[in-house]
Parts: C-alpha cells; sequence; structure tokens
C-alpha cells in the first residue's frame, strides 16, 4: 500500500520534493536538488519501479532532461536529448529564420501508455513532440505532429511558442493529446502518426487565419483518467470542457471573475470537476484576482463555480500561477496542489475545502506535480 505522497517542485534555481504520508498534514521540504538550474518540470513515473524526471536548463549548458532516483542526488542527463524539432520544409535557412534551430526548452516530461513502461513524451520549445523508449535515456522526434501540415499557422503567442501538454488516453493507449500555444489542441488515434486538430467552438487569438482549424491559445490541457472522451482545457479566453474527446468543447466559465488563467487540475474520482485559478490579466503582468488567492471548482449542474479560500492568503497575494504549477493526486479524498511565483506552494487534502502552505519562500516555482509512491 502507498505510504507517501510526493511533491515535484520546479523552480527558477532547483529542484525541491516535498513529502508527506497519506495523511497529508505535515510536508517535509528537501532540497534544492540541481542548483544553478532552471527546472521547468519535474515528476515522478510510478508505473513500475519510481523514477524522477526532470526537464532542466542553466546559462552555461542546453536544456536537458534527466532522470534517476527518487533522492534527487543521482539525476544524469539524457545521452541524446529532445533536438530541435524535424520540420518540413527541412531546410536550415527556414529554421534559423524562425526560431526553430535548437531546442530552447522542455516544457515537460509525461509518462506514455500504461502497457508501455519505458516509454515517455517530452514537449519543447519550440513546439515539438519527442518519444522515449528507453526511460529517458534518448528521445526521437514525433513528425506526425513535428511537421504537421497546419505548422505554418502556428503563432509563437506572447510567451513563445511552446508544446506544453501531453496526455495518454488511459482508455486507449494509441490516443494521444498534446496542446500548443498558439496553435491548439491536437490528437492522434494511431500511436503519433496522423494527428487531428481538434479546436471545433474554440476562441482563437486576435488575428488567426479564420479558414485555418489552428489558431487557439490553449494554456493547459488534461483528460480525465476515469471518464472516457472528457477532456478539461484552461484556454486564453476561457475554460471549456469536451465530452467527444476533443472533437467539440463547451464554455463553462461563466460565473469567474476572469476567464483568462494557466493553472488547471482535475479530480480523479470526479469527472465532473475541473479546478482552476484565474488570473487578472494586467498587460504581463498575470496575477491573482485583486490580491485575493482563490481556487474555483464548479458547482455542477451548470449552478457557476465556487471560491475555495480557506487557508488562503485573501489581501496583498499579488501572485502568478503558472501552466504547469498545478497538479492533483490519486488518493481519497483527493489532493489539489499549486504553486506561485511568490515560491509558494499549497496543498489541499479535502479536494480544495481548505489549504495549508506546504512550502514558503522557495524561489519562483514553475511546475508543481504530485506522486503517490
Amino acid at each position: 500500500m502507498a505510504d507517501k505522497t510526493i511533491l515535484c517542485v520546479g523552480t527558477k534555481r532547483g529542484l525541491f520534493l516535498l513529502e508527506s504520508t497519506k495523511q497529508r498534514r505535515k510536508w517535509a521540504v528537501k532540497g534544492p536538488f540541481m542548483k544553478g538550474w532552471t527546472v521547468h518540470h519535474a515528476m515522478i513515473d510510478t508505473r513500475s519501479t519510481p523514477r524522477l524526471h526532470v526537464a532542466a536548463e542553466n546559462f552555461s549548458f542546453a536544456a536537458n532532461a534527466f532522470s534517476g532516483g527518487l533522492s534527487g542526488t543521482q539525476l544524469k542527463p539524457a545521452e541524446k536529448p529532445p533536438a530541435a524539432p524535424e520540420l518540413n520544409p527541412k531546410s536550415k535557412k527556414f529554421a534559423k529564420q524562425h526560431g526553430l534551430d535548437m531546442t530552447k526548452r522542455i516544457w515537460l516530461i509525461e509518462p506514455g501508455p500504461a502497457n508501455e513502461k519505458k516509454v515517455l513524451y517530452a514537449g519543447t520549445a519550440p513546439a515539438g513532440l519527442f518519444r522515449s523508449e528507453d526511460r529517458g535515456k534518448s528521445w526521437e522526434a514525433v513528425p506526425g505532429i513535428n511537421q504537421h501540415r497546419t505548422r505554418k499557422d502556428w503563432s509563437p503567442g506572447a510567451g513563445g511558442q511552446s508544446l506544453h501538454s501531453i496526455q495518454v488516453d488511459p482508455h486507449d493507449p494509441q490516443r494521444i493529446y498534446v496542446a500548443i500555444s498558439a496553435a491548439g489542441s491536437f490528437r492522434t488515434d494511431d500511436g503519433g502518426k496522423r494527428w487531428k486538430p481538434i479546436n471545433a467552438s474554440v476562441a482563437k487569438y486576435v488575428g488567426a487565419p479564420k479558414e485555418t482549424t489552428v489558431g487557439t491559445c490553449v494554456h493547459k490541457l488534461r483528460v480525465h483518467p476515469t471518464e472516457p472522451g472528457r477532456l478539461f482545457q484552461q484556454n486564453h479566453v476561457g475554460v471549456y470542457r469536451s465530452d467527444d474527446h476533443g472533437d467539440s468543447w463547451n464554455r463553462i466559465d461563466k460565473g469567474l471573475p476572469y476567464d483568462f488563467g494557466f493553472g488547471l487540475a482535475l479530480n480523479p474520482g470526479n469527472p465532473e470537476v475541473c479546478y482552476v485559478i484565474p488570473l487578472q490579466p494586467e498587460g504581463y503582468a498575470f496575477r491573482a484576482t485583486d490580491g485575493a488567492l482563490s481556487v474555483f471548482r464548479p458547482n455542477g449542474n451548470g449552478r457557476g463555480w465556487k471560491r475555495l479560500t480557506k487557508g488562503l492568503p485573501q489581501k496583498n497575494a499579488y501572485v502568478s500561477v503558472l501552466r504547469q504549477a498545478m497538479s492533483s493526486d490519486s488518493l481519497k479524498p483527493c489532493g489539489i496542489y499549486f504553486g506561485t511565483g511568490g515560491g509558494q506552494v499549497f496543498a489541499s487534502a479535502d479536494e480544495g475545502e481548505s489549504w495549508q502552505a506546504a512550502a514558503e519562500y522557495l524561489p519562483s516555482v514553475y511546475s508543481v506535480t504530485a506522486a503517490v509512491v
């Protein structure tokens, strides 16, 4: 039986591991590991012997993927890291003109299908999808999405062009979803050979070509682990839900103070629920609404949203929550977690009803993922 909950916290200055029991009442902070590295994402793969995977970069070394044991002290870089995505046209001049001649950042690393325990996926900036079949030692580009026919219409968006969400469908290992800023969401039903844009009814960003099937600025995409076909996305404009694998989307953000945000988490035990943190966009200074840090959860049946604030600062909390910095665990009741640009990590062990600071005064938090081991 699982007896430990671990939060992997990627920050501007290193990796931290927060540990607690199944009760999640107190948290021990370990780290920093990878001192001097900016950690954009870290996660624990629990499909076999638990293993830690980290996406990081620093001013002296190129972006790379690291892996190792749960101690965090012996993380090894990939021997063949995710390189620049192979593009079509395969012109070095074209790639250099568009800033696509090298991987500038690895946004995240995600487990592959449950029946392929050595397979991992990584998303990069510029937008690229990579696959590893040896638990992160070497990576190969996935040309089906990297050379997609719509790529000429992908905008870099305000934050740069990035493939930041990867979700393997737990009900069909051949079905994989990715989300790209600012192009939109895509789905493959054949393991990655062919990809279909799934952006119907989702608002396009200003200036996007009207005739294209891409052009939406999705900020985060998640697939519900138990309800077939159920997806949620936090967009630049709105929160959306799909019940048909992304073929159509319904906007569900009515009642939120803002339709803008990055963080998105799901409750594995309740497919009707998602958690979001609306941010007040002022230029590029995204911050909690009016200085009150709040998480929102749908009331159900279209009856608006419940504001969850118990234990969260409600005054002078002008912090942001980034797209990789919110997650949930698989326990009952479900745990919800998020980190802020101010270096706080907040945890709820009761599905968001109450919160505690699991860590404070860390460097700016870029990612939070939860694992039960």
